[in-house]
């Protein structure tokens, strides 16, 4: 007879993060949260803020965690974390920072790996590996924030309706469609702040 005992994972979701995306990981990791069986499961909300980490119980008490082992004392008992499922949008969840710092402390984590989180993170790094190996993408226009803007240069290469995106931002934060050269400056200045 062969008898098997399941132990409940322990699941750190992973949410919040260092931009303008805060909010929208914050809604994206509680419907993880809510979502994840609790038959199988022993899921965490992990807020994570520039200036502290912390786990968020369900009567909202914060506990801080631990960063030399991602752990948490939960009142009675401390919880070490089988998986991280990262649902940050933006820093430090999708440009490869939690993926390396993961990896350090040997905790698998749910997406891509540190690198490839890096590369797709930055779209101008991205676009020129891609060019690498001949995978098509789509035409670009780089600028940095102090360049001199020649709309005209960037409509003949481009074209219109083009999209302006900040090089290292994500979900839709900074991106603006163009149907017009004359509404292209200013896309371009909101995108850069």
């Amino acid at each position: 007879i062969d008898i098997f005992v399941y132990m409940k994972k322990n699941v750190a979701v992973v949410m919040g993060g260092y931009s303008s995306e805060f909010e929208i990981s914050i809604k994206s990791g509680q419907v993880v949260y809510d979502n994840l069986e609790n038959k199988l499961y022993n899921s965490y909300k992990i807020i994570i803020r520039k200036d502290k980490w912390i786990c968020l119980d369900d009567n909202n008490n914060e506990f801080n965690i631990f960063k030399d082992d991602f752990s948490v004392q939960l009142e009675d008992k401390k919880v070490n974390f089988d998986v991280a499922f990262i649902v940050i949008h933006g820093s430090p969840g999708e440009n490869g920072v939690l993926q390396s710092y993961f990896d350090l402390i040997g905790i698998p984590y749910t997406g891509c790996d540190s690198y490839t989180s890096a590369i797709t993170f930055n779209k101008r790094d991205c676009i020129s590996i891609l060019q690498k190996y001949n995978i098509p993408s789509a035409k670009s226009f780089h600028l940095n924030i102090h360049d001199k803007v020649d709309e005209t240069e960037i409509i003949e290469k481009i074209g219109v309706p083009c999209f302006v995106k900040a090089n290292k931002s994500g979900s839709s934060f900074g991106v603006f469609k163009v149907n017009d050269k004359k509404d292209l400056l200013k896309s371009i200045q909101d995108s850069f702040k």
